[in-house]
Formats: structure tokens, sequence, C-alpha cells
């Protein structure tokens, strides 16, 4: 293992990460909101963490010479790992030190819910806190969406960090993401711009429709980061607002797309697209699920008309099953079967190589497709079936990836509900818990519902929940690597 290389982009990272503080710095010096109780300024906050980590990047930087023109897998996940585990413990820091989340543990919570998009928060009051500290719990989400790493390799290609490691390390959907251009910097460019065109679209269509500026630049950021934080206590339903509930949805939907079509469409690649047969299964997971939702509420609650339903249905399925998180209803009182179907999508979620959580949708693709080949070799138990998306045969080790990164998001939430409720909480918001923060979806059921949080949680139970989010946002293997003598050998 290759210490130096790691140190060395951990130090870049941190560097990169000072400079991003400037926006919150920026947003907080044009509010001037006073600082909470007790504790120092929200300006002042953010000028310590932009001064500390961008001390210790540099630090981290200079002592450590790069070495790494040879990237291996293994320092490829170690980088991601560590680097996350780095950007959370500073960006925390602005949290902690205003008073926003008086304990660390909260606070590290918080930034790595927002980091790794997952939603999930302990804050019980978010209207009354400080502007700058509700920009910068958005824009986490909007970088982690799309990764931090990912910008880097971007904007630093001439520093020698990119890799085609580091870039399926932490792309959501890794090895089931293919690079779109031969030079990886330039497809982490085109990724970036796609994601800042579907932001500012959004953006600006929320203004449109009367949204204030500071509210339309957050919601959107959380919106195409599929993250789900708002600056409201209510989120959405904040706003009662048919027209800003439409939008929204729209680039929930949007977001759930793996971004290399986007890229398709932009060039006029409409025949690929929606030939994409990953695409299709998401898309009609989305109608199927908007259906049973709303004829479930509409029979469940008289006093609901058919199009309130449709637009309570709509716009909560469509976040639960991209794993945004956004809520203008209260999911947790639906009908025990639809509380069922939605913790069912919520481990489906998008496509990957989008910004949404959980498996993603052409994992479940090729789950179905091994099960149907099992099927056909009993009845031909000597034949060879390939397993094939969109006509071409897939790589038996990439399958193998598949079951096995299946099987260890199922059995990690089933080890977690146990440890969960050893720990005093009940089984529903155990069971919830642990789907809602592996698979960074945020909201669950029972105390951590979407009328409630992750507040009363005991903190062993954070710690071990920011554990998850952070192994479901990187999947689980790039983690646990980290943890194996193997990856350290020679």
């Amino acid at each position: 293992m290759n210490l130096r290389a790691i140190l060395n982009v951990v130090g870049i990272l941190l560097i990169l990460l000072a400079v991003i503080l400037i926006l919150p710095v920026a947003v907080s010096l044009y509010y001037d909101d006073p600082a909470l109780n007790g504790h120092m300024g929200e300006t002042t906050a953010f000028g310590w963490t932009a001064f500390l980590s961008g001390a210790f990047g540099l630090a981290l930087w200079k002592i450590f010479p790069p070495g790494i023109d040879h990237l291996r897998d293994r320092e490829g996940f170690a980088i991601v790992g560590f680097s996350w585990i780095a950007i959370v413990a500073f960006g925390a820091l602005p949290m902690y030190l205003s008073g926003a989340c008086p304990r660390f543990v909260d606070a590290y919570f918080e930034t790595m819910s927002g980091f790794t998009t997952s939603g999930a928060s302990i804050l019980t009051m978010i209207d009354g806190l400080p502007h700058g500290i509700l920009f910068w719990r958005n824009l986490m989400q909007w970088m982690g969406g799309m990764g931090i790493i990912l910008l880097s390799l971007a904007i630093f290609p001439a520093l020698g960090i990119g890799s085609f490691h580091l870039f399926k390390a932490e792309i959501p959907g890794g090895a089931t993401v293919e690079r779109m251009l031969p030079r990886l910097a330039e497809t982490a460019k085109v990724l970036w711009k796609t994601y800042v065109v579907l932001t500012l679209a959004e953006v600006a269509l929320l203004m449109m429709g009367g949204m204030g500026p500071f509210d339309a630049v957050c919601h959107s950021f959380s919106t195409v980061a599929t993250g789900g934080f708002s600056p409201h206590t209510a989120s959405i339903a904040h706003f009662d607002n048919l027209y800003f509930e439409v939008v929204i949805t729209v680039f929930m939907v949007l977001g759930g797309i793996n971004f290399a079509l986007h890229y398709q469409v932009v060039n006029g690649n409409f025949k690929m697209v929606w030939e994409n047969p990953e695409l299709r299964v998401y898309l009609c997971l989305l109608l199927v699920g908007v259906g049973l939702a709303t004829m479930a509420l509409y029979n469940h609650f008289p006093e609901y008309s058919l199009g309130h339903s449709l637009r309570l249905a709509s716009f909560n399925v469509v976040s639960v099953n991209t794993t945004t998180g956004y809520a203008t209803h209260d999911f947790d009182i639906w009908p025990h079967y639809m509380r069922l179907f939605l913790l069912l999508i919520m481990m489906v979620g998008g496509c990957a190589g989008s910004t949404s959580g959980s498996l993603k949708t052409i994992r479940f693709i090729i789950l179905f497709k091994v099960v149907m080949r099992e099927f056909q070799k009993l009845i031909h138990p000597r034949a060879v079936i390939p397993i094939k998306v969109a006509g071409k045969s897939l790589d038996p080790d990439h399958v193998m990836n598949v079951v096995a990164l299946t099987a260890l998001f199922m059995g990690i939430a089933i080890f977690s509900s146990f440890l969960l409720v050893f720990l005093g909480v009940d089984l529903t918001s155990a069971i919830s818990a642990s789907i809602a923060t592996l698979f960074n979806i945020g909201p669950g059921l029972g105390e951590v519902g979407p009328v409630a949080n992750y507040a009363a949680m005991p903190d062993m139970g954070k710690w071990l929940l920011i554990l998850w989010m952070l192994m479901g946002r990187l999947e689980i293997f790039g983690i646990m690597l980290l943890f194996l003598p193997m990856t350290w050998r020679k």
C-alpha cells in the first residue's frame, strides 16, 4: 500500500475543501445572522474550518510527495475512503463550532448524511438556524452527490491524481459505470457540467414560480443530488405549492437517471437512451409505485380526492425511490402494505451513474436474470447460459460482484437491526433506520419517520449509522477493504 500516495491526495482534497468553504462564508457575511447562544458566529466558524482544513491539507501535500503515477485498486479505494472520512471530519466543524450541532457526534452525523446525500437528520428545528449553516448543509449534499473526488479529477488533472481506480471507487454504481470519454478528466468534466446545468435549470424554474433565491438554490442542490436536506423543518410541505412539487419531482427523476444518458441526450442519441433497459425499468417502477400509492391513499383516506392522492403519491414515491428523502406527507401513516412497498423501492433506488443511493436498478435487473437462469439450468443442466443486458453478455466476475454486494447489503442491514434493537431502539425504527442509512435514503419509519428524525437515537447507534451511510455511499467493498489485512500487505 502506497501510504504517501494516499496522504498526498487527502491533502489535496482538504485544500479543495478549504477553497469551497469560501461560499458559505460569503453567504454568512451577506445575511449576517446573530450567533447562536453561547457559540461563535457562523462566519468565524467557517473561517477557522477553512484555515484548519487548508493548513492540514497543505502539510500533507508538501510532506508526502506524490509518487502516484501508477495507482492500483487498493490505493484507489483507500484514497476514497480516507478522503471521505477526513472531509466529513473537517466539514462537521462549522456545525459544531457554531452550535448548530453542539455535540460532535451529532455534527459528524449531520455532515456524513450531507456528503453521502442520505438526508438523515438529527436537527429538530431547522428554520431558526443561520443562513450560512443552512447553505452549507445543502452544498455538502450537492458536492457529495456527484463526488468531491470526481470534482478534483475534473479540475486538478495537472496534479496527476486522475485515476480510473478513484473514479470507479466513488461514482455511484461502481463497476457498472463506464467512462464516456477516453480521458478520465474529460469524463469528469462532462459529468460535472451536466450536473451544474441541471442545477441551474431547477433554480431558474423554482424562482420563476415565486420561490426565493436562497430557497431555490438550496432545494436545487439537494434535489439534483437526490439528498433531501431542506432549509425548512417541514421540508417541501413548508410551501404547500403544487408548482414547486412538480418541478422538484421532475428533477428528482432526472437526478435518478444515469448522467451518461443525460450526456447522450445532449448529443442527440435519443434512440440509445430510450433503448437503455435500466432506464425503462426505473421509469416503469416509478409509474407502478405512483399508481399503487394513489389508489391506496384514495381508498384509505376518504377525505382525499383522487387528484390530491395523486399529488401526494407522485411526490413521495419518487422521493423514496430516488432516495432523495423529501416529504410532503407522513408516509408512516400509510396502509401497512404501502409502507412495506416503500421499504422495497427504497432498496432499489435509481440508475447506476446517477446521484441516487441504494443498490441501483441495473443490479436488480441482473439479479432477476440470475434467478431466471437458474430455472433454465434446472431444465437444461448442461447448457451454458450467459447473463445478458442490452444484448451484451456480462463478465461472470461482474455478475458475482452484484450477487456478493447484494448479499452484503442485506446481511449488514439485518445485522444492524439486531444491534440497534440491542441498544434499545424499537424493531420498526431499527429496521428502517438501518435500511435508510445503509441505502442512503434518509427518512424511514417509526421514530425515524418523515415527521421525526434521528435525534433520539443513542450515541452508539448514531456512530453505527454514520458508518453505514459511508459504506452505502461507497458501496461497502471500498470501506470493508480498509479493515482487511490483505489490503495492506505488499
